[in-house]
């Protein structure tokens, strides 16, 4: 069964067209421009996209059969998404952030730390919130730190420098 990955929340609309305000979930805001469709989680359906411009961070996207302000308005706070089929292949070494979610962390000595719980975008490197239990630690996504990422087992091998884990 395919899963559906969130490129972006629905957060207002804009006119009454039917044009809804998307706030991107990619780090690429002119991501729309290269989907034909996407699904809409409201009534989990696919919806070809019309019309799609840019301003300020925001799509402002035209979506199949919604061709009206209340319409659009039903669609508010919730998710477009796409399939696994429709993602742009990463460059090595690269990682979609909802890949990472959830992976178990361990050191380069095998010692488990726990699973990444959350992904912050610094602008410099990512950072991953490793929680264990009670215990949270924050590891920057950097090589000198993050050795090994295998998606596939969800297992991240991390290299413990001095004070890293203080």
């Amino acid at each position: 069964m395919k899963e559906y990955i969130k490129v972006g929340k629905i957060v207002n609309t804009h006119g009454i067209k039917g044009y809804m305000k998307c706030l991107p979930m990619t780090d690429d805001v002119e991501r729309f421009d290269e989907l034909e469709y996407v699904y809409t989680e409201k009534d989990n359906v696919r919806r070809k996209i019309l019309d799609v411009w840019y301003r300020k961070g925001i799509a402002y996207i035209m979506l199949e059969n919604i061709d009206d302000m209340d319409t659009a308005e039903s669609f508010r706070n919730t998710f477009v998404s796409i399939f696994d089929d429709q993602l742009r292949e990463l460059p090595e070494d690269s990682y979609y952030l909802f890949d990472l979610e959830g992976m178990e962390v361990y050191t380069t000595d095998g010692e488990y730390l726990g699973k990444i719980n959350d992904i912050y975008q610094t602008g410099a490197n990512d950072v991953y919130e490793i929680v264990n239990n009670s215990k949270s630690f924050l590891i920057p996504a950097v090589k000198d730190v993050v050795k090994e990422v295998n998606v596939k087992d969800k297992k991240m091998v991390i290299n413990v420098i001095e004070g890293l884990l203080e």
